[in-house]
C-alpha cells in the first residue's frame, strides 16, 4: 500500500456523527468513501501531469486504467447522494421538479475554488 501519510481537517463533531450514520445506513463507511475521492482526485491529477508533460499515450492509457479502476469505487457516491436528497424531498413534500431542477443547476455551477 505504499507509506501512508495522516491527513486530518476540522469538522463540527455533530456533522461527523450524522454522516458516518448516513454512511452505515448506506452500507459504506465515510473513512473508505473519502480515502477513494483522495485516490481518484489524485489519479485525476497525475493523468493531467502526464498529459502536460507530453507523456506517451502509453503512459496516458495507463494512468487512465488505474484512474477508471479506482473510480469504481466513488461511483456509488453519487447515486447515493442524489437518492437521499430526493427521499428528503418526498418526506418534506417538495415537489420533485423543483429539487431536479435545483440538483441540475448545482451540476452547472462551478463550485470556489477554495473555502476560508
Amino acid at each position: 500500500m505504499g507509506d501512508l501519510t495522516v491527513y486530518s481537517f476540522k469538522v463540527k463533531k455533530e456533522q461527523l456523527d450524522r454522516s458516518k450514520r448516513f454512511f452505515v445506513r448506506q452500507g459504506a463507511l465515510l473513512q473508505d468513501s473519502l480515502r477513494d475521492l483522495i485516490s481518484v482526485a489524485a489519479d485525476c491529477e497525475r493523468c493531467l501531469e502526464l498529459h502536460e508533460e507530453d507523456a506517451s499515450i502509453s503512459e496516458l492509457q495507463s494512468a487512465f486504467a488505474t484512474l477508471l479502476a479506482n473510480c469504481k469505487n466513488t461511483w456509488h457516491l453519487n447515486s447515493l447522494l442524489h437518492e437521499a436528497v430526493i427521499k428528503t424531498a418526498k418526506i418534506c413534500k417538495v415537489p420533485l421538479d423543483f429539487i431536479t431542477n435545483v440538483l441540475g443547476e448545482a451540476q452547472r455551477v462551478k463550485p470556489a475554488a477554495r473555502r476560508i
